[in-house]
């Protein structure tokens, strides 16, 4: 993939298997290099971490010489690779930004960057942009890991160059200003963890956590997103992920309900304006835990795929089980609502091993998620708010989840309000975290959007890592070859869970419209990498530009969208033909031909299966999919060679 950021429609989205400890692993160089400030005097840089320096960020190169020109970033010169962490009880989230190297050019020395830094100096005072200049940004990304496996996390740190010692080659930062400092550098951190292992951190990585507080982290993170990101929020009734574009002059009041260990309940007014105003313990680390006692699950998501196939109906007492099989129309219950969560499990008549692990987690889960959805409602009631935003990796993109406290808060508040849910869930935190570096300059580029894209980059399948990292080109083209070739898990359609027949509350168990929700569990493939982008501006004369629509094809409908899959996978060996043809026909060129194809099937599987799974769908974003794709294996201009041909004649 080319070094530079390339520009995109609003919205693109590209779907990846990256996440879940799943990386392509970007080399970085090792020549730190003092940048030049636009007024030419040299800068030091302090002891502490480099500081990422958006400000001043301009286009650079022409569409004749350049098809994807770089965003030029010339206050920044540090070959720096940031990050911040957030330690939960039971998960890490970290987000980290990183420059991405392009293999195939000559590694920038720390002189030859000055001499360019200095031609961009020149040019902006009335020089010309005829000069090629590096790419200097970069891009941020979201990984998560086990608490209790900390260890997979240090070595991630390590193996992606994170820490001091494999980005500048010293344990420190040192210069003519700094010298005999030997502090190591400072990591934004957040979550109760950043505590406990802060020792840990420093002995093994030579960092120091600077520790942020953890809600004023969890607002930014979320106001960032909401601002930034166009399909972040979303909405997922009866099976079905409906996207909300948030107006970000109209987003405050709102509650945020984060779902971690524990449950907290944030009023949101405005920007750094927000109160505590609730919270349970009784929350994602109550599931975990119970649910290893009683189904003796290894993991999280162990329980979670149990719970797809239970019924829990065999372990909760029912308003039926009371009444002989009737309703109580008197007070409006029907014979399917729970009237106690493990109720049947009291009863004599069965030994507890006559219980299935499946029926248990499922009852489980019910039971905490509708509590954590009306305490949440109680508190909106309470506040007059009508938006409710729940994040948090209890939630982890799992559907059942979702469509279970959606329901319980549309029941509640008789559809006064409503549920909503974040792309970005668990990482809320560990980007707010981000955000608290004092120069991160993301506030203050305003000509430029984030757009997430899915690198098919990672040895992964089913959301467990299968290999080392990729280090290059090669790596990835190798892994595609190794795994496609085998019509691995990441082809494999999603399985459903069984139809449910009991509800809570006086309402039953949502169902999709074919009667059965899908196990969303792979959806936590869904979170990518954010690419900073030119901003498009609207055209002028559009009457209401918020409200305007370019897409004229409709591919919420089944058949219209099966359609132009079909025509976009039949026109798939003609596009291979020609895109290697304009790379001259090479071995090599086939080979990542082949690895484009395989890697394009993939995504177009996994819409087929989840059609809201990139954001919101339109033959737009399947065409910019497809190019990312071609990109992504080096086919920068696939039509090349008949453009050539055409221009000859």
């Amino acid at each position: 993939m080319s070094e530079s950021f390339e520009a995109s429609k609003v919205g693109t989205r590209n779907h990846t298997v990256e996440k879940q400890g799943a990386y392509l692993q970007e080399s970085h160089q090792t020549d730190s290099v003092n940048p030049v400030t636009p007024a030419g005097s040299m800068m030091h840089r302090s002891p502490s971490r480099p500081q990422l320096d958006l400000s001043g960020a301009a286009i650079h190169g022409s569409q004749e010489e350049d098809r994807t020109p770089a965003i030029l970033l010339p206050n920044q010169s540090d070959d720096i690779s940031h990050f911040a962490i957030d330690i939960g009880g039971s998960l890490i989230k970290l987000v980290y930004f990183s420059r991405h190297s392009d293999s195939s050019k000559t590694p920038i020395t720390p002189r030859k960057m000055c001499g360019l830094l200095e031609r961009r100096r020149e040019s902006l005072n009335g020089g010309s942009l005829r000069h090629t200049f590096p790419v200097l940004g970069g891009r941020l990304h979201f990984v998560k890991f086990e608490t209790n496996k900390i260890n997979e996390c240090i070595e991630f740190i390590e193996s992606k160059k994170l820490h001091p010692c494999n980005i500048i080659g010293e344990s420190t930062y040192k210069d003519d200003a700094s010298e005999g400092a030997d502090d190591g550098a400072v990591i934004k951190a957040t979550g109760g963890g950043a505590f406990k292992y802060a020792e840990l951190l420093k002995d093994k990585l030579g960092v120091t956590l600077d520790k942020e507080d953890e809600m004023d982290c969890l607002v930014a993170g979320l106001n960032f997103l909401l601002k930034t990101i166009r399909d972040e929020a979303f909405t997922h009734v009866d099976g079905q992920k409906q996207f909300v574009q948030i107006d970000p002059n109209d987003m405050f009041p709102y509650l945020l309900v984060n779902i971690g260990s524990g449950v907290s309940m944030i009023k949101v007014d405005g920007e750094g304006e927000f109160q505590r105003v609730s919270g349970t313990n009784v929350g994602g680390g109550t599931f975990w835990g119970l649910g290893r006692l009683l189904t003796n699950s290894k993991s999280f998501d162990e329980i979670l795929e149990l719970s797809q196939k239970g019924d829990n109906s065999a372990v909760d007492m029912l308003v039926g089980d009371i009444y002989g099989g009737l309703d109580y129309n008197k007070i409006g219950l029907s014979a399917s609502t729970i009237a106690s969560s493990f109720g049947k499990a009291t009863s004599g008549s069965k030994d507890l091993s006559d219980y299935k692990r499946e029926d248990i987690a499922l009852s489980l889960l019910r039971m905490i998620s509708y509590n954590i959805a009306q305490i949440a409602y109680l508190n909106a009631l309470r506040y007059g708010l009508t938006r409710i935003f729940f994040g948090g990796f209890f939630i982890r993109g799992h559907a059942y989840t979702m469509d279970t406290i959606s329901f319980a808060v549309g029941f509640w508040s008789k559809g006064e309000a409503q549920a909503m849910f974040l792309r970005h869930e668990g990482f809320l935190g560990a980007l707010g975290a981000f955000l608290s570096y004092d120069k991160h300059g993301l506030a203050n580029l305003t000509s430029h959007q984030f757009v997430e894209r899915f690198p098919m980059g990672a040895p992964c399948a089913g959301g467990e890592i299968q290999g080392p990292p990729i280090h290059d080109l090669n790596g990835k083209i190798t892994w595609m070859e190794k795994f496609m070739a085998k019509g691995n898990e990441i082809m494999a359609p999603v399985p459903t869970s069984a139809p449910g027949t009991t509800g809570v509350g006086g309402f039953g168990r949502p169902l999709a419209r074919s009667g059965s929700l899908r196990s969303d569990s792979s959806a936590a493939l869904n979170v990518g990498v954010l690419w900073l982008v030119p901003t498009l501006e609207p055209f002028p004369l559009l009457k209401d530009p918020k409200r305007y629509e370019p897409s004229t094809i409709d591919l919420s409908d089944d058949d219209e969208r099966e359609y132009w899959f079909n025509i976009l996978s039949s026109h798939l060996p003609t596009l291979v033909g020609t895109a290697v043809g304009s790379e001259g026909g090479t071995d090599g060129a086939k080979r990542r031909g082949d690895a484009f194809a395989q890697a394009f099937r993939a995504h177009l599987a996994r819409l087929r299966q989840e059609p809201a799974a990139y954001g919101k769908l339109s033959l737009a974003t399947l065409l910019e999919l497809r190019e990312e794709c071609l990109r992504e294996f080096h086919f920068m201009d696939a039509y090349r060679a008949i453009k050539q041909r055409t221009k000859r004649h």
